[in-house]
């Protein structure tokens, strides 16, 4: 029975070192590149989104800011460079054109789902417990917007949000 309680000492904590510590910060600069691009894919949704709707994606984005400002400081505690912001443009290359509010709410969907699918996937390669703890706790933030925004599209929120990030949006 204690072999499943993860055994070992508690108090051991894994030796990291500079390949691994290299490792995780490609890692999590992968996913605050990914923040700042749902930053402004936030933005642009707003402008097709009115009342509530608009209200949820600025209280949205402003978890996704916070999301960054986390993964800047992981990458300091790790001693690694935080990369630096590119252009708008760089950003915004890849976005669909957003006229309706239903494209605005299905687009951020995306960029959610394509979040989740990420930090799940960075999840298991991560190296630096304290690492994985922060990239898990934003995971399931993720996760609850996926929700949240099935919500403003009428849709069932627990079968997406429950997520893998590979759901259809």
């Amino acid at each position: 029975m204690l072999a499943g309680c993860g055994g070992g000492n508690p108090g051991t904590v894994p030796t990291i070192g500079p390949d691994e510590v290299k490792a995780d910060s490609a890692a999590v600069g992968a996913l605050l590149e990914l923040e700042r691009t749902a930053v402004i894919a936030y933005e642009v949704a707003q402008g097709r989104l009115r009342g509530a709707a608009r209200t949820v994606a600025q209280r949205l984005r402003g978890h996704e800011q916070a999301h960054g400002r986390a993964i800047e400081q992981a990458l300091g505690s790790l001693g690694a460079r935080v990369p630096p912001l590119r252009p708008r443009s760089r950003y915004m290359a890849g976005f669909p054109t957003v006229t309706t509010t239903q494209d605005a709410l299905r687009f951020v969907l995306d960029i959610e789902n394509t979040q989740v699918s990420a930090y799940a996937d960075a999840l298991v390669t991560i190296f630096t417990p304290a690492l994985r703890v922060t990239v898990a706790s934003i995971l399931a933030v993720e996760a609850e917007h996926m929700s949240v925004i099935l919500g403003e599209l009428h849709q069932p929120q627990a079968s997406q949000s429950l997520v893998t990030g590979n759901a259809p949006t």
